[in-house]
């Protein structure tokens, strides 16, 4: 098994944290001696600490910062609708 030490900062990884966890999309912000400042990507961004000795079940796959922008976009396309969809549901309140 990985450990978090191997990831490198500013690089992108889809990994399993544990075997039953979901495939997730996550970048190194920090280093210490010590520990690591990851960012895991999805409908919520969250910063979250781990040791850097801990394992990771699994890493799938590093990817460029191309392609990790086009998976970013994605979710910023479904905030764009959703803001959209809100905005209309309050003209249409006050239309009432």
């Amino acid at each position: 098994m990985a450990t978090y030490s191997e990831l490198q900062p500013g690089n992108f990884y889809l990994v399993k944290g544990d075997a039953d966890t979901d495939i997730e999309m996550i970048s190194v912000l920090a280093l210490t001696d010590k520990c690591i400042l990851l960012r895991s990507f999805g409908q919520v961004e969250e910063d979250f600490w781990k040791l850097r000795t801990d394992t990771i079940f699994e890493v799938i796959e590093e990817l460029d910062y191309d392609s990790a922008a086009a998976i970013l976009s994605l979710y910023e396309e479904e905030e764009e609708e959703e803001v959209e969809e809100g905005v209309e549901e309050d003209w249409e309140e006050e239309d009432d």
